[in-house]
């Protein structure tokens, strides 16, 4: 019995663990689309030199790339985690089945 908790509890965690990365990466990219999307900038000034726009754009999509594979790579694991916890407790770790003394 002390076997199933214990696994439950480490795929527990992880999946957990996982589920708030999920939250706080879709944040980011919430914060990267509203940034790539507010439009130039300088709205309301000169507008900076092209390459600092070029650099801007830049590091912003990158950050969106880095974190869609944030985003796809903590649900793999909250997925996997999930699908061991299943795996390990149908065929690795067994219900104690009494036996006619215990009975």
């Amino acid at each position: 019995e002390q076997y199933r908790e214990d696994i439950e509890g480490i795929t527990g965690m992880t999946t957990t663990k996982m589920d708030a990365w999920q939250t706080v990466t879709t944040l980011f990219l919430a914060v990267g689309a509203a940034l790539s999307c507010a439009g130039r900038i300088g709205m309301h000034g000169c507008a900076p030199p092209g390459w600092f726009c070029a650099l801007f754009s830049g590091s912003i999509f990158a950050s969106v790339l880095f974190n869609g594979l944030s985003l796809w790579l903590s649900m793999h694991a909250s997925l996997r985690a999930q699908c061991a916890s299943v795996s390990l407790l149908t065929r690795k770790v067994r219900l104690p089945i009494p036996n006619m003394a215990q009975l």
